[in-house]
C-alpha cells in the first residue's frame, strides 16, 4: 500500500511545482533538461544490470522508447505551461483521462475484450473532457489557452500507448532500462533546445533553473519507479484507477484551495465524470 501512497505524492507534487515555476520565474528547458539528466542517471543506476548505448541500439524496443523519449519531454514541456495558463485541476484530469487512448490501442492491436463498462467508461470520459473544458463567460481569458490540456491528452495518451505496445511486445522485465534510455533521449532533445536557446536568446544558465530541474527529476524518476513498482504488487485493475482518481481529486483540491483555481459548476462535473469514467475503464 505505501508504494500507490508514495506514487501518488510524488505525482501530485510534480503539477504543484510546476505552478512555481511561473512564480519563481523558472526556465521550463533548463529545468526540464537538469531534470531528465537526473532521472536518467537515476535510471542508469538503479537498474539490476547496466546498460551501454551499443546494448540499448540493440535492444527490440530502441524505436519505441526513442518515440517515448521525445513525447516524455514535449508532454512534460506542456504539463508545465498547462499548468501556470489553464491550471492544475484541468491539467492533471486532461493528463489523466488519457487512459482511454492506450485502452482503444488495446482494444485495436491486442483483441482486448471491450466490456460495455469500458465502452461506458469512454463515452463518459469523452463527455467530461467537453465539460471540463467549457469555458464560462468569466473564464474566457484561459480559452485561448485550452489548446495545452487537448496537446497533453493526446500526447500523453499516445505514450502510454507506445509504453503499453512495447511493454506487451518487448520489454517484459527490461522497464528500467527502456525508461533509462526513453529519458536520455528527452536529455537530448532538451540539450539541443538549450543551446539554441543559449545561442539564438543569448540565455544565461539559471542557478534557480538547475535547483527546480534537480528536485523534478527526483520527483519524476521516484514516481515512476513508486508506480511500476505499485502495478507489480496490485491488480492493474485496482491500481491503475486508485492512482488516478486519487491524483485527479488531490490537484483539483489544491489547486482550488491553495490556487484559487475558478471551476465552474460543469467543469466540477466534468471532474466527477473524469473519476467515474477512470474507473469504468479500468475495470
Amino acid at each position: 500500500m505505501h508504494y500507490l501512497l508514495l506514487a501518488i505524492i510524488t505525482s501530485s507534487i510534480i503539477f504543484v511545482l510546476f505552478k512555481f515555476f511561473e512564480r519563481y520565474r523558472i526556465d521550463i528547458i533548463q529545468a526540464l533538461t537538469i531534470n531528465y539528466l537526473v532521472a536518467t542517471l537515476c535510471g542508469y543506476f538503479s537498474a539490476p544490470e547496466r546498460i551501454t548505448l551499443h546494448q540499448a541500439l540493440d535492444k527490440p524496443w530502441i524505436v519505441y522508447a526513442a518515440i517515448s523519449g521525445i513525447l516524455l519531454i514535449a508532454t512534460f514541456f506542456v504539463y508545465a505551461i498547462s499548468t501556470q495558463k489553464v491550471g492544475i485541476a484541468i491539467t492533471s484530469v486532461s493528463g489523466k483521462m488519457s487512459v482511454i487512448i492506450p485502452v482503444l490501442f488495446g482494444f485495436i492491436m491486442f483483441h482486448e475484450v471491450a466490456t460495455y463498462l469500458r465502452i461506458v467508461g469512454i463515452l463518459l470520459a469523452l463527455a467530461a473532457f467537453y465539460l471540463t473544458l467549457m469555458r464560462t463567460s468569466a473564464q474566457k481569458a484561459q480559452s485561448r489557452y485550452l489548446v495545452l490540456p487537448i496537446l497533453l491528452f493526446f500526447g500523453n495518451g499516445f505514450n502510454d500507448s507506445i509504453f503499453n505496445i512495447s511493454q506487451e511486445l518487448y520489454i517484459r522485465n527490461d522497464f528500467t532500462n527502456y525508461l533509462t534510455v526513453a529519458f536520455g533521449v528527452s536529455l537530448c532533445i532538451g540539450i539541443i533546445v538549450w543551446v539554441i536557446k543559449a545561442f539564438v536568446k543569448k540565455q544565461k544558465i539559471y542557478l534557480r533553473s538547475i535547483i527546480a530541474g534537480i528536485i523534478l527529476g527526483l520527483l519524476n524518476w521516484y514516481s515512476t519507479y513508486f508506480f511500476l513498482v505499485g502495478l507489480s504488487l496490485f491488480d492493474v485493475s485496482v491500481f491503475v484507477p486508485v492512482f488516478n482518481v486519487c491524483i485527479v481529486t488531490i490537484s483539483a483540491l489544491v489547486g482550488t484551495v491553495f490556487y484559487k483555481e475558478k471551476l465552474s459548476t460543469i467543469n466540477i462535473i466534468g471532474i466527477v465524470l473524469a473519476m467515474v469514467s477512470i474507473v469504468l475503464v479500468a475495470l
